[in-house]
This record gives C-alpha cells, sequence and structure tokens, in this order.
C-alpha cells in the first residue's frame, strides 16, 4: 500500500474489532487476576485459575503479559492508578485549603473502605518486600504527591498551614492512618467494642484522622473549632 494511502473501511473496521477484543480480554484478565492475587498472592495464584476465572484460554494470558509475574504487576499498575485518579480530583484552586485536605482524605479512607481488594494488595506487596510494587510505584507516587502536595501547599502559601510543614511526611502519615484502619482490621477488630466497617464507626475513625491531621498541620489551631 501506498504511503498516504488509507486502508479500505472494511479492513479498518475489523481492526478495530480485533483491538476492542484484545482489550477486552486484557481486562477480563486482570480483574481475574486483582481477585485472586488478592486473596492468595503472587505464590498462591495459579494461572490455569486466572484463565478460568476471567473465561479465557490460558495460553492468551501468556500472549498478553508474558508470565505470571508481569501479570501481577499489571494487576499493581491497574490498581495504585486508582490512587492517583483520586488525587486528581481532590485539588480544587480557590477552594478553602482545610476543606481540600478533607475532601482528599475523606476520598481516600472511603476508597479504602469499599475496596477491600486493593487493601489486600498492599498487605501482599508488603509480604513481597515491595520487589513488584517497585516497578510500578515511584512514577505514580510522583504523579500523586504532586497532586495532593499541591493541596498542602497551596495552605502554606495562604497561611493557613505550618510554614515549616514538611509536605512528604505529612502525606505518608495521612495515607498510614488511613490505611492501617482497614489493613489491620481482622487483627484489632476482636479487640474493638462494635463493628469497625458500620457507618458510625468507619466516620468516626475518618473524623478522628481529620482532627488528628489538622491538629499537626494548621498554623493556628483554633481554626479547628
Amino acid at each position: 500500500m501506498a504511503k498516504g494511502e488509507r486502508l479500505p473501511k472494511k479492513e479498518t473496521d475489523n481492526k478495530n474489532e480485533a483491538s476492542a477484543r484484545a482489550e477486552e480480554s486484557k481486562n477480563r484478565i486482570l480483574l481475574a487476576a486483582a481477585d485472586i492475587f488478592s486473596r492468595k498472592g503472587l505464590d498462591g495464584a495459579r494461572v490455569d485459575e486466572i484463565a478460568a476465572a476471567a473465561r479465557i484460554n490460558k495460553r492468551m494470558i501468556y500472549h498478553y503479559f508474558e508470565s505470571k509475574e508481569n501479570l501481577y504487576v499489571e494487576v499493581l499498575r491497574y490498581n495504585y492508578r486508582k490512587i492517583y485518579n483520586l488525587a486528581k480530583g481532590a485539588f480544587i484552586p480557590g477552594a478553602d485549603p482545610m476543606e481540600n485536605v478533607e475532601r482528599a482524605l475523606r476520598q481516600y479512607f472511603y476508597f479504602l473502605a469499599r475496596d477491600e481488594e486493593f487493601v489486600r494488595l498492599v498487605n501482599w506487596e508488603a509480604l513481597n518486600r515491595g520487589r513488584y510494587g517497585s516497578r510500578v510505584l515511584p512514577q505514580l507516587l510522583d504523579l500523586f504527591e504532586s497532586d495532593l502536595g499541591q493541596i498542602l501547599q497551596d495552605g502554606i502559601n495562604r497561611g493557613v498551614f505550618r510554614p515549616d510543614l514538611d509536605i512528604r511526611q505529612t502525606l505518608l502519615s495521612m495515607h498510614a492512618l488511613c490505611l492501617i484502619y482497614f489493613s489491620r482490621r481482622e487483627t484489632v477488630q476482636p479487640m474493638w467494642a462494635g463493628d469497625m466497617m458500620s457507618e458510625d464507626m468507619l466516620e468516626e475513625r475518618c473524623r478522628h484522622i481529620l482532627d488528628f491531621t489538622f491538629n499537626g498541620i494548621l498554623k493556628n489551631k483554633e481554626e479547628i473549632e
């Protein structure tokens, strides 16, 4: 075919359909793999089981992802991007800095409350000592810190948050305060009065995290009242 010459419409349609089918197959594999990896970890998951859950030939998993390890990395990438997508919508320029922080924290906290699969994957990757997450996290964390960091920097610039605030340490603390409630829930629940996942208990925990955070970042603590 000469340079610049267009493909016949039928051939173009066929290629588009094939591409759409391939994407649909890959998405089915990722969703099935995420469920199984979150319950059994990388070592406990079997490719045969993932293929059966995705309703796809096992050979296609190797065709798209080459190995179980690469599939696991792509599952991590898919799930970690959920956090980045949350962060992108948290900052509203011109809004009150405290409202921006509360919005970001609430979105993250209740995302973790809804997505048990994500929490389990994070736990498994911690057991793996971050061996696979290190392939995808650095780039995504840079984006995550850039989007959430501007919320804190805006508060510093406007004189609401402490001028000596360490943004990276603050983001790490906010992340840890939210995540630990869900990642350690099974071990804490027997010692806890009431259902930790009830609506009232979730809101109580979220309010505590907000109070704890604002006590650490506000320039004038009176604004908490």
